[in-house]
């Protein structure tokens, strides 16, 4: 009896290195789709993670909205105002946006950043990345945003070595 054992746990190691074929291939998908009817994966978790990898990569100070502006706050609806004024804070800085409407489904954000000396201001969208400097008024602008999922890497100028701050994503 014992030595069975022994041969079955050499069978299942010499399967375990064969290459997957059509069989392994259907047993697979079999359990993918039920997995996925069971536990879906939740809505914007890619985003999430991506967020979650960019933050940790850039070793990142990470912001908070603290407050977000629209008409209909509150209110009941099926329908929806987007916010058109955010305002995100961090220990170390605080940077308010505005975000504007334009043709074709996308938008114009101006922006504000409270930090004394110039700052690099990326932004990130789905397809692209865009990046402005801030004025000497802490004033900066990104003409054509794609609608969707966004947020902002904010890199002090005057201070190479401070860590960069990061916005949490936003819907626009």
């Amino acid at each position: 009896m014992g030595r069975g054992v022994v041969n079955e746990d050499l069978d299942l190691d010499r399967l375990a290195e064969e290459p997957l074929d059509a069989e392994d291939a259907r047993a697979l998908a079999t359990l993918r789709s039920i997995v996925a009817a069971s536990d879906p994966v939740p809505s914007g978790l890619a985003e999430r993670s991506k967020f979650a990898m960019t933050v940790a990569a850039l070793e990142a100070e990470v912001a908070q909205i603290t407050r977000a502006g629209a008409e209909t706050a509150g209110v009941r609806t099926t329908t929806y105002d987007r916010a058109q004024t955010i305002t995100f804070s961090s220990a170390h800085l605080s940077a308010m946006i505005t975000i504007e409407p334009v043709d074709g489904g996308r938008a114009r954000i101006s922006g504000w950043v409270s930090a004394d000396g110039p700052t690099a201001v990326e932004l990130r969208e789905r397809s692209r990345t865009q990046t402005t400097e801030t004025d000497a008024d802490g004033r900066f602008r990104f003409t054509t945003v794609e609608r969707g999922l966004v947020h902002l890497v904010l890199r002090r100028l005057d201070l190479p070595d401070s860590r960069p701050v990061i916005t949490p994503a936003i819907e626009i």
